[in-house]
């Protein structure tokens, strides 16, 4: 299923890039100027996706369908063991016990994935708040780059950041340091106080998580032992609760493809309105044809930041 959908998506992105480019030509052709020959852009749709103002609820959508995904899986297998333990014996029940060790596993991670991204997103709202409010009275810096590239510093050293999503941050700010042509570190007490300031809430953060995994893992870890112990005792009378398989079946699917259908709708918000976006930029720009992957012969122009610009 897993592959299937993110097949589903890949192919969605270009389904988007292919939109924009008619659409952006579509409005060039009532436009009459002079011109010696089209004008092509592409931008980074996925850059531009994850720019978005609701890129965060869509992730957080991604972790809790990632997240039932696990729990499906792991009582698929509880109920398949259950099945087995009525006609054989202990032989099978090693083999299936190792398989459900994993899949816990799995819902362990994926459960912590998704309190995890609740407690970064949290984090952000904060970092946010006590950098509006330390500008009010301390402002970093007067230029808009480098104000970008302040601000992209302390967020790599104030924030709880995932690896991708430090890379991502560091990336970016190595390209604006670039682009700038400047060396702009915070090394003042602007900086220090900003992170003094966070430092707390990081802390809690932190704790929280951790509280969370272990209460998680214990509570998995409760779980595995009751169906050894179920197993191992011999009571079949409780094995014989089971649900039947047709109707188990189909009330997770219901509850799955409810919570895919939450995550597309978002997703198509996104992407719809990064469509209008780029049409805006394709218009003010006077560009004919924008794609998402350009490999003409020729200039093309990078219009990633002007559309995030206007997502801003």
């Amino acid at each position: 299923m897993k592959r299937r959908y993110v097949a589903a998506i890949g192919a969605l992105f270009v389904i988007v890039c292919i939109g924009i480019g008619i659409w952006t030509g579509h409005q060039r052709s009532q436009v009459q100027t002079v011109q010696s020959g089209p004008v092509y852009a592409y931008a980074d749709l996925e850059h531009v996706m994850m720019s978005h103002p609701k890129y965060s609820e869509y992730h957080h959508l991604e972790l809790e369908y990632n997240a039932m995904i696990a729990q499906y899986q792991f009582e698929q297998w509880h109920y398949s063991r259950q099945a087995v333990a009525e006609g054989k014996a202990v032989q099978a029940f090693t083999a299936t016990d190792a398989m459900g060790s994993q899949v816990l596993d799995q819902e362990l991670k994926a459960k912590v994935a998704l309190k995890e991204n609740e407690l970064n997103n949290s984090l952000k709202q904060q970092y946010e708040q006590i950098v509006q409010e330390k500008k009010k009275s301390q402002p970093v810096i007067s230029s808009a780059d480098n104000l970008k590239i302040v601000n992209l510093q302390l967020k790599l050293r104030t924030l709880a950041l995932s690896d991708e999503e430090r890379q991502a941050t560091q990336q970016e700010l190595q390209a604006l340091m670039r682009s700038a042509g400047t060396d702009v570190q915070v090394t003042n007490q602007t900086a220090a106080d900003i992170a003094a300031a966070m430092a707390p809430y990081k802390k809690k953060a932190q704790d929280d998580l951790a509280a969370y995994a272990k209460q998680v893992k214990a509570d998995l870890e409760k779980r595995q032992q009751n169906s050894q112990d179920l197993f191992q005792t011999a009571q079949h009378h409780a094995l014989t609760d089971r649900p039947e398989p047709a109707v188990w079946n189909q009330e997770w699917k219901t509850k799955l493809d409810a919570k895919e259908k939450e995550l597309k709708d978002v997703k198509e918000d996104i992407l719809a309105d990064i469509r209008d976006k780029a049409a805006i930029v394709a218009g003010e720009q006077k560009i004919d044809m924008i794609f998402c992957d350009y490999e003409g012969v020729g200039t093309a122009i990078d219009v990633t930041d002007d559309i995030i610009a206007k997502l801003a």
